[in-house]
Protein backbone atom coordinates (compact mmCIF):
# COMPACT_ATOMS: atom_id res chain seq x y z
CA UNK A 1 0.00 0.00 0.00
CA UNK A 2 2.79 2.35 0.98
CA UNK A 3 4.66 1.45 -2.20
CA UNK A 4 1.53 2.26 -4.26
CA UNK A 5 1.14 5.67 -2.61
CA UNK A 6 4.79 6.50 -3.27
CA UNK A 7 4.36 5.48 -6.90
CA UNK A 8 1.26 7.67 -7.31
CA UNK A 9 3.02 10.59 -5.63
CA UNK A 10 5.99 10.22 -7.96
CA UNK A 11 3.64 10.04 -10.95
CA UNK A 12 1.97 13.31 -9.91
CA UNK A 13 5.39 14.93 -9.49
CA UNK A 14 6.34 13.82 -12.99
CA UNK A 15 3.13 15.29 -14.42
CA UNK A 16 3.68 18.57 -12.59
CA UNK A 17 7.30 18.63 -13.75
CA UNK A 18 6.28 18.02 -17.38
CA UNK A 19 3.67 20.79 -17.17
CA UNK A 20 6.20 23.21 -15.72
CA UNK A 21 8.67 22.33 -18.49
CA UNK A 22 6.01 22.94 -21.16
CA UNK A 23 5.08 26.29 -19.60
CA UNK A 24 8.75 27.26 -19.47
CA UNK A 25 9.19 26.38 -23.14
CA UNK A 26 6.08 28.39 -24.04
CA UNK A 27 7.43 31.41 -22.14
CA UNK A 28 10.77 31.04 -23.91
CA UNK A 29 8.97 30.85 -27.25
CA UNK A 30 6.94 33.99 -26.55
CA UNK A 31 10.04 35.85 -25.40
CA UNK A 32 11.92 34.71 -28.51
CA UNK A 33 9.14 35.99 -30.79
CA UNK A 34 8.97 39.31 -28.97
CA UNK A 35 12.73 39.73 -29.28
CA UNK A 36 12.66 38.97 -33.02
CA UNK A 37 9.77 41.35 -33.66
CA UNK A 38 11.52 44.06 -31.64
CA UNK A 39 14.60 43.68 -33.84
CA UNK A 40 12.51 43.71 -37.03
CA UNK A 41 10.56 46.83 -36.05
CA UNK A 42 13.70 48.48 -34.68
CA UNK A 43 15.59 47.94 -37.94
CA UNK A 44 12.60 49.26 -39.91
CA UNK A 45 12.55 52.42 -37.75
CA UNK A 46 16.33 52.89 -37.75
CA UNK A 47 16.59 53.59 -41.48
CA UNK A 48 14.20 56.60 -41.69
CA UNK A 49 15.65 57.94 -38.45
CA UNK A 50 19.20 57.74 -39.82
CA UNK A 51 18.05 59.30 -43.10
CA UNK A 52 16.56 62.21 -41.15
CA UNK A 53 19.83 62.84 -39.30
CA UNK A 54 21.89 62.61 -42.50
CA UNK A 55 19.63 65.14 -44.19
CA UNK A 56 19.38 67.40 -41.12
CA UNK A 57 23.11 67.71 -40.52
CA UNK A 58 23.89 68.26 -44.22
CA UNK A 59 21.08 70.61 -45.18
CA UNK A 60 23.44 73.53 -45.88
CA UNK A 61 25.81 71.60 -48.15
CA UNK A 62 26.36 72.70 -51.72
CA UNK A 63 24.47 70.75 -54.36
CA UNK A 64 27.31 68.97 -56.15
CA UNK A 65 27.63 65.53 -57.68
CA UNK A 66 30.10 64.44 -54.98
CA UNK A 67 27.94 65.64 -52.07
CA UNK A 68 24.80 64.02 -53.48
CA UNK A 69 26.66 60.76 -54.20
CA UNK A 70 28.03 60.64 -50.64
CA UNK A 71 24.58 61.34 -49.20
CA UNK A 72 22.95 58.61 -51.28
CA UNK A 73 25.75 56.20 -50.40
CA UNK A 74 25.35 56.82 -46.65
CA UNK A 75 21.56 56.45 -46.75
CA UNK A 76 21.65 53.22 -48.74
CA UNK A 77 24.45 51.65 -46.71
CA UNK A 78 22.28 52.13 -43.62
CA UNK A 79 19.30 50.69 -45.51
CA UNK A 80 21.28 47.58 -46.52
CA UNK A 81 22.41 47.11 -42.92
CA UNK A 82 18.85 47.44 -41.59
CA UNK A 83 17.57 45.11 -44.31
CA UNK A 84 20.18 42.50 -43.39
CA UNK A 85 19.35 42.77 -39.67
CA UNK A 86 15.64 42.41 -40.47
CA UNK A 87 16.20 39.33 -42.64
CA UNK A 88 18.30 37.68 -39.95
CA UNK A 89 15.59 38.38 -37.37
CA UNK A 90 12.93 36.90 -39.66
CA UNK A 91 15.16 33.84 -40.15
CA UNK A 92 15.38 33.39 -36.38
CA UNK A 93 11.66 34.02 -35.89
CA UNK A 94 10.40 30.81 -37.48
CA UNK A 95 11.30 27.20 -36.55
CA UNK A 96 13.58 25.14 -38.80
CA UNK A 97 12.54 21.62 -39.81
CA UNK A 98 15.49 19.50 -40.85
CA UNK A 99 14.88 16.90 -43.54
CA UNK A 100 17.42 14.73 -41.73
CA UNK A 101 15.21 14.52 -38.64
CA UNK A 102 13.32 11.32 -39.40
CA UNK A 103 12.19 10.41 -35.87
CA UNK A 104 10.36 13.69 -35.25
CA UNK A 105 8.42 13.54 -38.52
CA UNK A 106 7.73 9.81 -38.84
CA UNK A 107 4.18 10.10 -37.45
CA UNK A 108 3.20 13.14 -39.54
CA UNK A 109 0.30 12.38 -41.90
CA UNK A 110 0.23 13.88 -45.38
CA UNK A 111 -2.67 16.01 -46.67
CA UNK A 112 -4.80 15.11 -49.69
CA UNK A 113 -3.48 18.22 -51.41
CA UNK A 114 -1.48 21.37 -50.70
CA UNK A 115 -2.86 24.88 -50.99
CA UNK A 116 -1.27 27.90 -52.58
CA UNK A 117 -1.03 31.41 -51.12
CA UNK A 118 -4.62 32.21 -52.13
CA UNK A 119 -6.07 29.03 -50.65
CA UNK A 120 -6.52 27.16 -53.95
CA UNK A 121 -5.03 23.77 -54.75
CA UNK A 122 -1.29 24.01 -55.23
CA UNK A 123 -0.06 22.62 -58.55
CA UNK A 124 3.40 21.15 -59.07
CA UNK A 125 5.19 21.96 -62.32
CA UNK A 126 6.49 18.41 -62.40
CA UNK A 127 6.06 15.47 -60.06
CA UNK A 128 7.01 11.91 -60.99
CA UNK A 129 9.29 9.10 -59.84
CA UNK A 130 12.41 11.04 -60.89
CA UNK A 131 11.90 14.70 -59.97
CA UNK A 132 9.65 17.22 -58.29
CA UNK A 133 9.92 20.69 -59.82
CA UNK A 134 8.42 23.89 -58.41
CA UNK A 135 8.64 27.12 -60.42
CA UNK A 136 7.54 29.81 -58.01
CA UNK A 137 8.11 32.54 -60.57
CA UNK A 138 6.79 33.98 -63.81
CA UNK A 139 7.83 36.24 -66.67
CA UNK A 140 4.56 38.19 -66.50
CA UNK A 141 5.13 39.05 -62.83
CA UNK A 142 8.69 40.19 -63.52
CA UNK A 143 7.66 42.39 -66.44
CA UNK A 144 4.79 43.84 -64.39
CA UNK A 145 7.09 44.87 -61.53
CA UNK A 146 9.67 46.22 -63.96
CA UNK A 147 7.07 48.43 -65.63
CA UNK A 148 5.53 49.53 -62.32
CA UNK A 149 8.86 50.80 -61.02
CA UNK A 150 10.54 52.01 -64.21
CA UNK A 151 7.66 53.74 -66.03
CA UNK A 152 7.55 56.66 -63.54
CA UNK A 153 11.31 57.08 -63.93
CA UNK A 154 11.09 57.09 -67.72
CA UNK A 155 8.18 59.54 -67.57
CA UNK A 156 10.22 61.95 -65.45
CA UNK A 157 13.06 61.69 -67.94
CA UNK A 158 10.71 62.33 -70.84
CA UNK A 159 9.19 65.44 -69.26
CA UNK A 160 12.62 66.81 -68.41
CA UNK A 161 12.16 66.69 -64.64
CA UNK A 162 15.38 64.73 -64.11
CA UNK A 163 18.13 66.89 -65.55
CA UNK A 164 21.35 68.19 -63.94
CA UNK A 165 20.10 71.77 -64.14
CA UNK A 166 16.78 70.93 -62.48
CA UNK A 167 18.44 68.99 -59.66
CA UNK A 168 21.20 71.53 -58.93
CA UNK A 169 18.68 74.35 -58.80
CA UNK A 170 17.13 72.77 -55.70
CA UNK A 171 18.49 72.78 -52.17
CA UNK A 172 20.66 69.87 -51.04
CA UNK A 173 17.84 68.38 -48.98
CA UNK A 174 15.28 68.58 -51.79
CA UNK A 175 17.73 67.17 -54.32
CA UNK A 176 18.69 64.27 -52.03
CA UNK A 177 15.09 63.41 -51.15
CA UNK A 178 14.19 63.59 -54.83
CA UNK A 179 16.99 61.29 -55.98
CA UNK A 180 16.62 58.65 -53.25
CA UNK A 181 13.13 57.44 -54.34
CA UNK A 182 14.31 57.39 -57.95
CA UNK A 183 17.29 55.27 -56.93
CA UNK A 184 14.91 52.85 -55.19
CA UNK A 185 12.66 52.72 -58.24
CA UNK A 186 15.54 51.70 -60.47
CA UNK A 187 17.03 49.15 -58.04
CA UNK A 188 13.72 47.46 -57.16
CA UNK A 189 12.63 47.32 -60.80
CA UNK A 190 15.91 45.78 -61.92
CA UNK A 191 15.96 43.38 -58.96
CA UNK A 192 12.45 42.14 -59.76
CA UNK A 193 13.42 41.53 -63.38
CA UNK A 194 16.98 40.20 -63.00
CA UNK A 195 16.79 38.11 -59.82
CA UNK A 196 17.55 34.38 -60.26
CA UNK A 197 14.67 32.23 -61.49
CA UNK A 198 12.92 30.56 -58.56
CA UNK A 199 13.05 26.96 -59.75
CA UNK A 200 13.43 24.36 -57.01
CA UNK A 201 14.27 20.80 -58.09
CA UNK A 202 13.96 17.72 -55.85
CA UNK A 203 15.94 14.97 -57.59
CA UNK A 204 15.08 11.47 -56.42
CA UNK A 205 17.92 9.71 -58.27
CA UNK A 206 20.75 11.82 -56.84
CA UNK A 207 18.96 12.48 -53.50
CA UNK A 208 19.64 16.20 -53.90
CA UNK A 209 17.72 19.47 -53.87
CA UNK A 210 18.66 22.38 -56.14
CA UNK A 211 17.98 25.78 -54.58
CA UNK A 212 18.39 28.96 -56.66
CA UNK A 213 19.98 32.12 -55.34
CA UNK A 214 17.64 34.68 -53.86
CA UNK A 215 19.69 37.69 -54.94
CA UNK A 216 21.62 38.45 -58.11
CA UNK A 217 24.96 37.95 -56.36
CA UNK A 218 24.02 34.42 -55.20
CA UNK A 219 24.44 31.26 -57.25
CA UNK A 220 22.15 28.26 -57.21
CA UNK A 221 23.39 25.31 -55.20
CA UNK A 222 22.66 21.59 -55.27
CA UNK A 223 22.75 19.96 -51.84
CA UNK A 224 22.07 16.52 -50.37
CA UNK A 225 18.49 16.68 -49.17
CA UNK A 226 19.52 15.93 -45.56
CA UNK A 227 21.34 19.29 -45.39
CA UNK A 228 18.26 21.33 -46.31
CA UNK A 229 15.70 22.78 -43.90
CA UNK A 230 12.06 23.76 -44.27
CA UNK A 231 10.94 26.95 -42.57
CA UNK A 232 8.31 29.69 -42.96
CA UNK A 233 7.86 33.24 -44.18
CA UNK A 234 4.99 35.70 -43.93
CA UNK A 235 2.23 35.36 -46.50
CA UNK A 236 1.11 38.78 -47.73
CA UNK A 237 -1.85 37.13 -49.49
CA UNK A 238 -3.30 35.90 -46.17
CA UNK A 239 -6.66 37.40 -45.28
CA UNK A 240 -5.75 38.02 -41.65
CA UNK A 241 -3.42 40.84 -40.65
CA UNK A 242 -0.55 38.63 -39.51
CA UNK A 243 -1.42 35.58 -41.61
CA UNK A 244 -1.05 33.30 -38.58
CA UNK A 245 -1.40 29.70 -39.65
CA UNK A 246 -1.17 30.70 -43.31
CA UNK A 247 2.55 31.45 -43.52
CA UNK A 248 4.33 30.42 -46.71
CA UNK A 249 6.61 27.38 -46.73
CA UNK A 250 10.23 28.22 -47.47
CA UNK A 251 13.19 26.00 -48.33
CA UNK A 252 16.73 26.98 -47.41
CA UNK A 253 20.30 26.00 -46.85
CA UNK A 254 20.80 26.69 -43.11
CA UNK A 255 24.35 27.84 -43.85
CA UNK A 256 23.00 30.59 -46.13
CA UNK A 257 20.37 32.43 -44.11
CA UNK A 258 19.87 35.11 -46.79
CA UNK A 259 19.11 32.50 -49.44
CA UNK A 260 15.76 31.06 -48.41
CA UNK A 261 13.37 30.52 -51.32
CA UNK A 262 9.55 30.50 -50.97
CA UNK A 263 7.72 27.55 -52.51
CA UNK A 264 4.33 29.16 -53.02
CA UNK A 265 2.68 26.72 -50.57
CA UNK A 266 0.75 28.10 -47.59
CA UNK A 267 -0.41 26.48 -44.38
CA UNK A 268 1.89 27.45 -41.53
CA UNK A 269 3.91 25.08 -39.36
CA UNK A 270 1.60 22.08 -39.91
CA UNK A 271 1.95 22.28 -43.69
CA UNK A 272 5.71 22.79 -43.30
CA UNK A 273 6.01 19.59 -41.25
CA UNK A 274 3.84 17.70 -43.73
CA UNK A 275 5.88 18.92 -46.70
CA UNK A 276 9.14 17.99 -44.96
CA UNK A 277 7.78 14.50 -44.29
CA UNK A 278 6.66 14.16 -47.91
CA UNK A 279 10.13 15.04 -49.22
CA UNK A 280 11.67 12.54 -46.79
CA UNK A 281 9.40 9.77 -48.09
CA UNK A 282 9.96 10.81 -51.70
CA UNK A 283 13.72 10.55 -51.30
CA UNK A 284 13.81 7.39 -49.17
CA UNK A 285 11.05 5.06 -50.37
CA UNK A 286 12.10 2.48 -52.95
CA UNK A 287 8.91 3.06 -54.94
CA UNK A 288 6.96 6.32 -54.95
CA UNK A 289 3.78 4.24 -55.21
CA UNK A 290 4.45 3.32 -51.57
CA UNK A 291 3.40 6.87 -50.70
CA UNK A 292 -0.44 6.68 -50.72
CA UNK A 293 -0.90 10.39 -51.48
CA UNK A 294 1.65 10.51 -54.31
CA UNK A 295 -0.82 9.42 -56.96
CA UNK A 296 -3.15 12.24 -55.94
CA UNK A 297 -0.35 14.81 -56.03
CA UNK A 298 0.83 13.66 -59.46
CA UNK A 299 -2.58 14.48 -60.92
CA UNK A 300 -2.39 18.08 -59.68
CA UNK A 301 0.19 19.63 -61.99
CA UNK A 302 0.46 22.79 -64.06
CA UNK A 303 -0.86 22.19 -67.56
Amino acid sequence: MKFGNNKNRQHRKNIIGDTECQETEMRKGKWHKRKCWTIILGSAFLWPLTTFFIVFFNQHRDVTFTNLALGLLAINIVFCLCYYIGLRAIWNLYPKISLNNKETLKNVTLPYHWKDLLGDRFKFDRIDNKQIVINNDGIAVRVFFLLIFLVPFLALLYWGVITPSEITSESYVNALLFLEPLFFIIVIGLKAFLQPWRRIVFDRDSKTITIPGRFMFQKKETLPYEQVVITLFSNHHAKTFNGKGEEEIVIANPQRTLGRIPLGIAGGINAARQFARFIQLYMEEEEVQSIPEFEEYSHIIES
